[in-house]
């Protein structure tokens, strides 16, 4: 697990310094004013920021955010998050179940309180994931920029979708899903259906 200290001081005008610790692996990023004279009467907040990853089988480009921290997952899953506050992860505005207490790896089964592999809105998770695989065969989800965007309640045709979609029933689930699936992946080479939940309860179990 990697960690990063992050100062932070509070001015009109705002310069940063990184400034390596370890080897690399931690950084101390100090903001401050380009007048100095004023500096003892600035407010200071230092963060502490740690990494880790998303999903049994890695999730590249799914949106992150904890506390002060947020972002887009990496190739291998990598996120970022505030020491001691919890994580969400998201696709755009499509929240993937809920906020978690940051570990090493977390994966869709965390994101549901008492998840398992059998559980309704894991594999309803799982199965909105691989339908926006970009890449599908690989051993990890790809999802592209363009499908973050597309996934907004102000995008019209996907809105009442976004809405009304709730992972813990099946039949509300697949009605919103196919259409979100249908619109978001319209650009990809190949046409995207949803996955069924058979096919993704098994490559779930496969990755653990």
């Amino acid at each position: 697990m990697t960690l990063k200290v992050v100062a932070r001081k509070y001015a009109p005008i705002l310069l940063l310094i990184c400034i390596p610790l370890l080897a690399g692996s931690q950084c101390a990023f100090i903001f401050s004013s380009g007048d100095n004279s004023n500096d003892d009467d600035e407010k200071e907040d230092i963060i502490v920021v740690a990494s880790g990853s998303f999903g049994a089988v890695p999730v590249a480009g799914a949106n992150y955010r904890s506390g002060s921290v947020s972002g887009v997952t990496g190739s291998n899953g990598e996120f970022e998050y505030e020491v001691d506050r919890q994580v969400q992860f998201f696709i755009g505005d499509i929240p993937l179940g809920r906020a978690v207490d940051p570990k090493a790896v977390i994966t869709t089964l965390d994101l549901v309180d008492g998840g398992t592999v059998d559980s309704i809105e894991v594999i309803n998770i799982e199965r909105l994931l691989q339908s926006l695989d970009s890449e599908p065969g690989d051993n990890a989800i790809t999802i592209p920029e363009k499908v973050r965007a597309k996934a907004v309640k102000s995008n019209e045709p996907v809105s009442s979708a976004i809405t009304y979609l709730d992972f813990s029933d099946d039949d509300a689930f697949a009605n919103s899903a196919s259409q979100l699936v249908a619109v978001l992946t319209e650009d990809y080479p190949f046409t995207g259906v949803l996955v069924e939940a058979e096919t993704a309860r098994k490559a779930l179990a496969r990755s653990r």
